[in-house]
């Protein structure tokens, strides 16, 4: 993969602001959580997908640390019930992992590359540096298999999650609320109400998979 990088300094942007941003502070906080214990737990497992504890208080870090930056009082993050919210995510994500591999949806080495070269964690100059992205792997006691490997699920995630949101319509009762809206508050309203649609219909086609899965859930690991 460095050895691409090498030879390309620019690579066209194509992943969405967002989920950059996801991808980058999914590895800030990699390799955070309980290592000291050689026996591997997990604390889920989705069909024949895992979800390690590693991984569990890895995402939890980045969450309370998310809340922390809104809320002052602990009594308002414990409100938040982070252990069962990032359990949940961590497990629709594994969902999702196993509804794209049944339908082929892959990762190419040329979007993995073009993701990695587009984060400004790992430039200088606003450039890749192959330098910098082994320093900051090496700082965050990860390696380039490893980062790698999840973020190439980070992308598959994302085009499953499009793919399914992109079905979703808006209803007559919808469409006639719109056709009484003049000017670009018609065009604000309609895209307003598409993400809504979307994100509801994920979550719909994820417990709906759910149903169809062999979910284990231990929660007696983290709670």
């Amino acid at each position: 993969m460095l050895e691409i990088m090498r030879s390309n300094k620019f690579f066209s942007v194509f992943v969405l602001s967002a989920v950059t941003f996801m991808i980058i502070i999914s590895f800030v906080f990699w390799g955070i959580g309980p290592q000291d214990n050689p026996t591997l737990s997990y604390v889920a497992h989705i069909e024949d997908e895992k979800v390690s504890i590693e991984e569990y208080w890895r995402t939890y870090d980045n969450e309370y640390k998310k809340a922390k930056e809104q809320y002052t009082d602990e009594k308002e993050i414990e409100a938040l019930n982070l252990p069962d919210k990032v359990i949940n995510a961590l497990v629709d994500r594994k969902v999702l992992l196993i509804v794209a591999e049944r339908a082929g949806i892959i990762t190419s080495d040329k979007e993995l590359q073009n993701a990695i070269v587009a984060m400004p964690y790992f430039q200088k100059d606003g450039v890749f540096n192959p330098q910098v992205y082994k320093r900051a792997l090496r700082l965050n006691r990860t390696t380039p298999q490893t980062f790698e490997a999840g973020l190439r699920q980070d992308l598959i995630v994302t085009k499953i999650s499009r793919i399914i949101g992109e079905t979703a319509e808006l209803s007559p009762d919808e469409y006639k609320m719109l056709e009484s809206i003049e000017g670009d508050n018609r065009s604000q309203l309609e895209q307003i109400f598409l993400r809504s649609k979307s994100s509801q219909n994920l979550q719909a086609y994820i417990e709906a998979m759910k149903r169809q899965l062999d979910i284990t859930v231990n929660r007696d690991l983290v709670l």
